[in-house]
């Protein structure tokens, strides 16, 4: 995934994770910049047990090491 944040010129503090249910990490959302214009996109990856956290917080190297498993377009 760290991949894709960098082709989209994305800094690790504009990502947003998504838990559901909370403190279970199964996606992160964010803005990919692109000169043809911005796209607000959902990158998805395979939940296990690393990706819990009760304080619902993620260190950057464990987030950034997924393997993408979906991606989703979002409105903007």
């Amino acid at each position: 995934m760290g991949e894709v944040l960098a082709l989209c010129n994305v800094r690790f503090s504009e990502v947003s994770m998504i838990d559901e249910p909370p403190g279970k990490l199964r996606a992160v959302a964010f803005t990919c910049r692109d000169p043809a214009g911005d796209s607000k996109v959902e990158l998805a990856f395979d939940y296990d047990a690393s990706l819990f956290s009760a304080t619902r917080s993620w260190p950057r190297v464990l987030v950034e090491q997924r393997l993408v498993s979906g991606v989703r377009a979002l409105k903007r």
